[in-house]
């Protein structure tokens, strides 16, 4: 979501990128500082990529919280990760980061980025009743 602060340009060797999976957030050595213009990233420019990408990263989540195992499969945690998580996710990007703004495409941004967490929770629960492990091969490709 716009803007996102985020490390996009460094010098060789003084970032480090740690080995989460998820939402990894780059260290450096020394100081940071702002560009003053803006650096548009465009990682899904079509719908069909972005639910590529949403797919793996889903499934990324989901696997990240079989190994934590904090998450259980009580009513409270289904309607939590199933209707009120994705509804202040949706409301939060569409209303309070004023994702009307840009219309239709605005709508299902914030729309699948609030399905986001019901989808990982699907695929948790999932693997956790089958007692698999969720394969990124056959998900990706």
């Amino acid at each position: 979501m716009y803007p996102d602060p985020a490390i996009r340009l460094f010098r060789k060797g003084k970032a480090k990128l740690p080995q989460a999976s998820v939402h990894e957030l780059m260290t450096v050595t020394g100081t940071t500082k702002w560009l003053q213009n803006d650096l548009l990233h465009i990682a899904d420019p079509t719908f069909s990529r972005y639910l590529l990408r949403s797919n793996r990263y889903t499934s990324l989540q989901a696997q990240d919280w079989l190994k934590e195992n904090k998450l259980g499969t009580s009513t409270a945690t289904v309607l939590t990760y199933m209707l009120l998580k994705p509804f202040a996710r949706f409301f939060t990007l569409y209303l309070r980061h004023k994702g009307y703004q840009d219309g239709f495409p605005g709508f299902v941004f914030a729309f699948y980025s609030g399905l986001h967490l019901a989808s990982s929770y699907v695929k948790y629960w999932e693997k956790r009743h089958s007692q698999g492990s969720i394969s990124l091969e056959k998900d990706w490709n």
